[in-house]
This record gives structure tokens, sequence and C-alpha cells, in this order.
């Protein structure tokens, strides 16, 4: 982002969304946007904030798998392999296992489903956090009392529940504006 918080993206490459949407800089869309320069600017405000490290208590590793498992089961395809793209660059950054964890995603995405058993016995944060991922995204009205249990006893805070919470709604939020986008560029 640019250093004035009052300012849109610099450039294409600091707007995640006009990256996934395939936007032309000089296109007609881009220009629609600049014209609805808060939305843009909130957008990205928002992933930024999301993705930043100030979020406590859930690690960017979380944040990560959740955005791109809330972008699978929302069939944003090409939302899903960005966030893949960066859970692998991370993973491959610190040592985490790029192997396993694109072995675990490629798991899922076979099944558009967590593979408890397979997962819950190594790390069941993970898993309480992909289950209440699929949860909002497909079954919002699931998540109530017994399934902000779930996540506590998996060693979630509330803060990390609320930043969870806050994080899918915000990529399924985020797919939609993406796929009106790319309808809009398609058009122009």
């Amino acid at each position: 982002m640019s250093s004035s918080a009052d300012s849109l993206p610099a450039t294409v490459a600091d707007d995640f969304v006009a990256q996934l949407a395939g936007l032309a800089p000089d296109g007609a869309t881009a220009a629609l946007r600049a014209f609805r320069g808060d939305a843009t600017r909130y957008t990205q405000g928002s992933h930024d904030a999301l993705f930043s490290n100030d979020v406590a208590d859930l690690t960017l590793r979380e944040r990560l798998h959740a955005a791109w498992y809330a972008a699978l089961l929302s069939n944003a395809e090409q939302t899903a392999l960005a966030y893949r793209g960066r859970l692998l660059a991370l993973a491959a950054a610190t040592d985490a296992g790029t192997a396993a964890t694109n072995s675990l995603l490629d798991a899922i995405a076979e099944h558009r489903a967590v593979p408890i058993a397979s997962i819950a016995s190594t790390d069941e944060r993970l898993t309480a956090i992909l289950l209440h991922t699929e949860a909002l995204t497909l079954r919002p009205a699931a998540t109530a009392k017994p399934a902000l249990a779930t996540l506590q006893a998996a060693g979630l805070t509330t803060r990390a529940i609320v930043a969870l919470s806050q994080l899918v709604a915000f990529v399924t939020y985020q797919v939609r504006v993406v796929a009106v986008l790319r309808a809009l560029e398609a058009r122009a």
C-alpha cells in the first residue's frame, strides 16, 4: 500500500483483489474502482490487517489455511490458488514442511472436506480451525455455542475465534468482489 492512509493502493501489485481479478491497471474496471476509492482502500486495508503480524493468538499459517479453505469451499479456484501459494511459500520460508502442507491441501481439495482422521491426531488446533471455517462458509447457523466450545477446547482464545470468524467472512466477501470485477472486466 502507499504510505498515505487516504490513498488507493499505489499499483495493482499492491491491490490483492485487483491481482485476483486480473484487472488491467489502465482499464475501465480499474477506473471504476478508482471512482469508488474508499471501497478499494478499505478492502485492501482489511486484507492487510487480517494478514498482518499484529493478529494475536492466530498464526499466519492458521490464517492462510482458513483463507485457502474458505476460498476453496466458495468455488473460487484462483483465490484458493493464491492463498495456497502464500501458504506454501510460508511453509518453505519457515521449514514447516512444504511437502506435508502440500499433501494436506491436496487431500482436503480432493474431497472438499477436512480429513479429520489424518490431521486431528497431529494438529487438533488446525483441525478445529478448518472445521469452523467449513461451518462458517457452508453452514453459518452451525456455529453456535458447541462449535465455539470445540475451538476453545483446541486452544483458541476468544480473540483468535473472533479473528478467525472475521477472516472467513472477509475471504467470502473478497471472493464475491473478485467475481464481480472479473465479470465487469470481461464486459469492458
